[in-house]
């Protein structure tokens, strides 16, 4: 892999930006170990300002640290996922109720064009899909204008992002491309002048992820066949 380009000025704020939105998208897997200097390769830079972005992410609990030099991308409890959906549920859900009250016709358009671009890589790539769909749930937030919501969102999804990419894994292709996904329920609200709805298709797509929450706590629940005597 090329070492990823950044200047040399404030390396360690871009390598955190940089880390933190490939967390936000999904890039690396829950319970995935990381090396600082694995990391610092990457970026093509010394050890120094990786460690003090890594370490500025496990401040934010983005990551945890496992030993002087290996960090971990966490694996949210079952409890830790569902508090996470409730406050991006009652966040983005604002920030779609005003989408719904302002959206203009070229806002709807970017937003039909981020969802096509969705819904073609959810029928081949996960990785990809789960990038353009956060992609389209910040579109939302942008254009809410809403600075104070959209910083604590992008903390949620730095946290979540993970498992979202592990969502769109196991979720049945015809599922995420199908016309009833709730992407395209938000859109129509929008173009019907509906803030309430709006609203509601996004606090229901945002609870969707509770069907692998809740298969993860059943998976996690079943005993370890090693463990059992024989």
């Amino acid at each position: 892999m090329p070492p990823k380009a950044v200047v040399k000025e404030n390396l360690s704020e871009q390598i955190y930006r940089s880390l933190r939105l490939s967390l936000m998208d999904g890039e690396y897997r829950p319970g995935e170990r990381l090396t600082i200097s694995t990391v610092a390769e990457q970026y093509g830079t010394s050890i120094t300002p990786v460690r003090e972005a890594i370490f500025r992410l496990v401040s934010e609990q983005a990551l945890e640290v496992k030993a002087a030099t290996s960090v971990i991308v966490p694996d949210p409890t079952s409890r830790d996922l569902r508090e996470i959906v409730s406050i991006r549920k009652d966040l983005e859900g604002m920030a779609a109720f005003r989408v719904g009250q302002i959206a203009t016709s070229a806002m709807i358009d970017e937003l039909e064009a981020q969802n096509a671009t969705f819904i073609k890589a959810a029928a081949s790539n996960p990785r990809e899909a789960a990038q353009a769909n956060r992609d389209f749930h910040f579109l939302i937030l942008r254009f809410a204008e809403m600075p104070y919501v959209e910083a604590i969102c992008e903390n949620m999804w730095t946290l979540m992002g993970p498992f979202l990419r592990t969502f769109h894994e196991v979720v049945p292709v015809r599922r995420l491309t199908g016309d009833n996904h709730l992407h395209f329920r938000f859109i129509a609200a929008l173009k019907a002048g509906d803030p309430q709805a709006a609203r509601a298709a996004m606090q229901d797509d945002i609870a969707w992820s509770d069907e692998l929450i809740t298969r993860q706590e059943e998976m996690r629940a079943k005993p370890d066949p090693r463990s059992v005597p024989a």
